[in-house]
């Protein structure tokens, strides 16, 4: 009975942890070809969009660079504006989104990152903004809040546009502190209720 319970114990606290670690995705873009077009493709969990039908790939070309790898998406020279907003549109609810934008350098960059509770219209959860940088290295700008469903990059320099990399979200807890406290605060009770079973 004794065994028992301290298995029980140790399944229970197993259960428990294993529902705190979030389950986050990475998209670095390397995956896609050079030129290519992503606008409306399902990337796993995510589908990027925008007004202008085009979510181009760049390997290292017209000086956009990458946060890793060569690959980035964006839109340069006199199409950049017309790009605005990029579009995340998640398949289910996230509570951790981060994007990295950037470029080679050269100019002054700037762009926000806001945050949606549903895939079309609904109510804004945050925004963030980058003020301006020369673009390189490229910089990262992230949220955590329950509920996103959507996500918009916007740039809002003055030159000739900006790239986009490695697009991380996760779901799930994030926080998996209170997992062991629970397991310690569950162990005692079982211990001692097994401790009564076997001295009656």
């Amino acid at each position: 009975m004794f065994k028992k319970a301290l298995t029980a114990v140790a399944v229970s606290a197993a259960a428990l942890a294993s529902s705190a670690f979030a389950s986050s995705t990475t998209i670095d873009f390397e995956a896609f070809v050079d030129f290519q077009n992503l606008h409306g493709m399902d990337l796993g969990g995510v589908t990027i969009t925008n007004p202008l039908g085009v979510v181009e790939i760049y390997d290292n070309r017209f000086g956009v660079g990458s946060n890793s790898g060569t690959k980035s998406i964006g839109s340069f020279a006199s199409g950049a504006r017309s790009v605005n907003p990029m579009i995340f549109t998640f398949d289910t609810a996230v509570n951790f989104v981060e994007l990295y934008a950037g470029d080679g350098g050269g100019d002054q960059d700037s762009w926000s990152f806001e945050v949606f509770d549903a895939q079309v219209g609904g109510n804004s959860l945050g925004i963030v903004n980058s003020g301006s940088w020369v673009g390189n290295p490229y910089q990262a700008l992230s949220h955590t809040v329950a509920g996103i469903l959507r996500a918009e990059a916007v740039w809002t320099g003055s030159a000739a546009g900006i790239g986009f990399d490695d697009l991380t979200f996760r779901t799930g807890v994030t926080d998996p502190v209170p997992v062991p406290a629970a397991a310690l605060l569950f162990a005692p009770a079982a211990f001692f209720a097994a401790r009564r079973r076997k001295s009656a």
